[in-house]
């Protein structure tokens, strides 16, 4: 609600504008409603009859994450790759060549998902798993596993069931998820495979007790899941959330079905129709940006036509999905953007660890010895837009009768030369008919970011351009213009030049109408009459030219009083604009550090006051200590430590070995004067009533309680501070904050360890223990690197880790 109690509609996101128009399309980069691309594109004929056995004769090919080649050899029995020293056979650690158990291999797969941190952004997705499923083509069929980094093979296999045929057993295609689960089609069958081999060879022995089954989780296929009848599948894709499957129903026509992630064998599949200009397709990928990972977009490979010699007809096509929920029907929607291929050795997409889409092309003169080679596939730079695209989108309930809808604010981009366009229409039920839509006037643009109170906008402000945008709904004519009734459903109509296209963020429709007129003017000011279709045309009444003009006043007002209301939000350290957060340190007496990122800012700045109340305390310290390592303190990486709460003795004790190094409750933390020449022996006979008195204070005599109060100011103010893991390279920062909190007459000295955990001392801060995020190992040095500790050897997950490890 805004300041007038005002309640309002958001749409925003794919879902909020979904709608049925081919000429408008939802853009996940932007996260905007624009108009569709419009490219002509450039599709191979092609249809079952050649396809299919085009798709039965292509072999795959998979390129890891430093660019080394991956392929089955001539006779598809063996894995074969090239890291720049021509093909050679892949080999595990034990030097066994990674050959087919049973017959031949049908596919190689890399886990590969496009998502943030990982494939797309220099992460791979997968820990380097290559996926081969095998088949003899009659009766063995089975998964081979092959780990790239830890050069390990294990398969799984099995056989047809009785009476039962091989084409639904047989494993045609493989995918890999995210989380290293093996995905594979039969022509009529989906499956699951999981598990590994154990880290480390295991040798049973009988005079123990064992377990039935050493490897708690071998690679075994977990269920298998029959297609919808009547389909036979082609290829199959994944991302974070879906399995995509690419099939055929034998007289030409093709769906993609689509099923979640799930390890449940009854998961249901959605079928999504295939659109009938796009040719018969026989691999399947995720085209995704590198940008864009959740695009949802879909490349369909289409083989090359026979009779097209210069491979004019080169593109890729590119599909989405749309699922009407009402009639629970889904339809894949061919894009109009082209996606062009340079040439088309084999009709198969590369399999890549880095969840780059790529295909399989021709040699070139730059690399003549790769055939075929692996291209990456990528939009064509050229947008071409639709003019014009309308959709309906969803009613809206307003729940009250006769409701007097308000306004409309819109967050979009409209450039010179677009256009958005609003109509809405009103009606009373949804049993009612339809009126026409009433257009509404042209967008204003409004100089605030967002009509919420210190918001910014999402599509950026730019004067006339971009920003907020709003429209008072009204009928265009007639003597009242008031649009009443219980549903609103908004019509949108972008225009763009066919070179760029206006862009639509978010609608924000308020209602009911909060009239200036109606709430403070006196009765015989208002509007006495109500809307009639009868009195559509000629100018309005005095009462609504009045109500109107006052709604412009309103419309510039409510958001300054929002702003006014909402000011609080200027002083509040989690929600003032950055800009803001220096004077207000400084307002209270404190400063910010201009390289501090904005979150510690404000944390530092939410806290000031608290730490200027208790400053020079132990609390006050440790607080400022954990702004300034962003929780160091709260994770234990950092501890403050007064001296007299490790007080002991300095007398030199004979005969006991007072050195802790290698302690593991102390780890060295501790201080001794202890000199070894005999059995137990104290010099020093004040040291010695020292050390009564602390370790037997019921002896002291009070000349002794004199002496140990003169030895406890000894090691009064003073703080040592231990600094464990990622806390050391802040020891710059903490020295600034020891010097501005601490009192002058304290002295601190600063330890860095390696160990996070010391059992002897954290005890004394009440803590118990603290779990931290273990460092990487790093790359193993010569004379430097402690093995085990900072630095471990492991294989790059490569075909060929020694030509990775000759070259780095």
């Amino acid at each position: 609600m805004d300041v007038n109690n005002t309640p309002y509609f958001l749409l925003r996101g794919q879902a909020d504008f979904e709608q049925g128009s081919s000429h408008l399309s939802w853009n996940t980069g932007l996260q905007a409603l624009t108009l569709a691309q419009n490219q002509v594109l450039r599709l191979p004929a092609s249809d079952s009859a050649t396809a299919l056995p085009v798709w039965q004769n292509s072999s795959p090919l998979a390129l890891d994450s430093f660019n080394q080649i991956g392929r089955l050899s001539a006779d598809v029995t063996r894995v074969e790759f090239n890291s720049g020293r021509g093909y050679l056979t892949l080999q595990d650690s034990e030097l066994q060549e990674v050959v087919a158990p049973q017959g031949r291999f049908t596919d190689m797969a890399f886990a590969a998902v496009a998502t943030s941190g990982m494939p797309g952004f220099g992460q791979p997705a997968g820990d380097g798993r290559l996926a081969l499923p095998f088949s003899d083509g009659v009766n063995q069929h089975g998964l081979l596993l092959f780990h790239l980094a830890r050069r390990w093979q294990t398969f799984f296999a099995w056989g047809n069931a009785e009476g039962e045929n091989a084409t639904s057993q047989m494993p045609l295609r493989a995918c890999v998820d995210a989380e290293q689960r093996i995905w594979l089609i039969s022509a009529t069958g989906l499956m699951l495979c999981t598990g590994e081999p154990l880290p480390l060879p295991y040798t049973p022995q009988p005079v123990r007790f064992e377990p039935e089954q050493a490897n708690p989780h071998p690679l075994n296929r977990i269920w298998q899941q029959a297609l919808p009848d009547g389909l036979q599948a082609l290829a199959l894709c994944c991302d974070l959330q879906q399995l995509y499957i690419l099939c055929h129903d034998g007289a030409g026509g093709q769906v993609i079905l689509t099923r979640p992630l799930s390890t449940l064998p009854d998961a249901p599949f959605k079928s999504y129709a295939c659109p009938p200009e796009l040719p018969f397709a026989i691999d399947l990928a995720l085209a995704a940006d590198s940008a864009l990972p959740d695009s949802g977009r879909l490349a369909a490979l289409v083989p090359r036509a026979a009779d097209d010699a210069n491979f004019t007809q080169r593109d890729c096509p590119v599909l989405t999905l749309h699922w009407d929920s009402e009639s629970n029907i889904g339809q894949a929607n061919l894009l109009h953007e082209r996606y062009p291929l340079l040439s088309q050795a084999v009709p198969r997409f590369v399999s890549s660890a880095d969840g780059q889409l790529r295909y399989q092309a021709d040699a070139d003169p730059d690399f003549p010895e790769i055939v075929p080679r692996p291209r990456e596939l990528h939009a064509l730079r050229r947008p071409q837009f639709y003019l014009e695209g309308t959709a309906l989108l969803h009613e809206l309930d307003s729940g009250q009768v006769d409701t007097q809808w308000h306004r409309l604010y819109l967050d979009a981009c409209i450039p010179p030369g677009c256009d958005i366009q609003i109509a809405v229409r009103v009606f009373a039920s949804r049993q009612a008919v339809r009126p026409k839509p009433i257009d509404q006037p042209a967008p204003l643009w409004n100089p605030l970011p967002s009509e919420l109170p210190f918001a910014a906008s999402l599509a950026g402000q730019q004067t006339g351009t971009s920003g907020l945008f709003e429209i008072l709904l009204q009928q265009p004519s007639g003597r009242v213009r008031q649009l009443r009734g219980r549903y609103l459903q908004v019509q949108l109509t972008l225009r763009g030049d066919g070179r760029q296209s206006p862009a639509l963020h978010a609608i924000r429709v308020y209602y009911p109408r909060f009239s200036y007129q109606e709430a403070y003017f006196p009765e015989f000011y208002r509007q006495e009459l109500s809307y009639d279709s009868a009195q559509a045309a000629g100018p309005g009444n005095g009462a609504d030219v009045r109500e109107r003009l006052l709604a412009a006043f309103e419309g510039v007002l409510t958001p300054v009083e929002g702003r006014i209301a909402a000011s609080e939000q200027l002083l509040a350290p989690e929600a003032t604009p950055a800009a803001n957060l220096p004077w207000l340190a400084e307002a209270v007496g404190g400063r910010l550090p201009s390289h501090w990122p904005e979150g510690r800012q404000r944390r530092w700045l939410r806290d000031l006051t608290l730490i200027q109340q208790y400053k020079g305390t132990l609390a006050a310290l440790n607080l400022a200590l954990d702004i300034v390592s962003d929780g160091g303190v709260q994770r234990g990486e950092i501890v403050v430590l007064e001296n007299f709460r490790l007080r002991r003795t300095m007398a030199t004790i004979l005969g006991i070995d007072m050195d802790d190094g290698d302690h593991p409750l102390t780890l060295g933390t501790g201080m001794s004067g202890n000199s070894i020449v005999g059995d137990s022996l104290i010099l020093s006979e004040s040291d010695a009533r020292q050390f009564l008195a602390l370790f037997a204070p019921e002896l002291a005599t009070a000349d002794e309680a004199a002496q140990v109060k003169a030895f406890f100011e000894d090691y009064a103010h003073q703080v040592s501070i231990l600094l464990h893991g990622r806390a050391v390279s802040l020891r710059t920062a903490v020295e600034d904050i020891l010097t501005e909190q601490l009192p002058a007459h304290l002295q601190y000295r600063i330890i860095e360890t390696e160990h996070p955990f010391v059992l002897g001392i954290a005890p004394l801060l009440g803590m118990d223990t603290f779990v931290e995020t273990a460092p990487p190992f790093r790359r193993v040095t010569l004379d430097d690197t402690y093995l085990g500790r900072e630095g471990i050897l492991k294989n790059p997950a490569a075909f060929s880790p020694e030509d990775i490890n000759a070259q780095a």
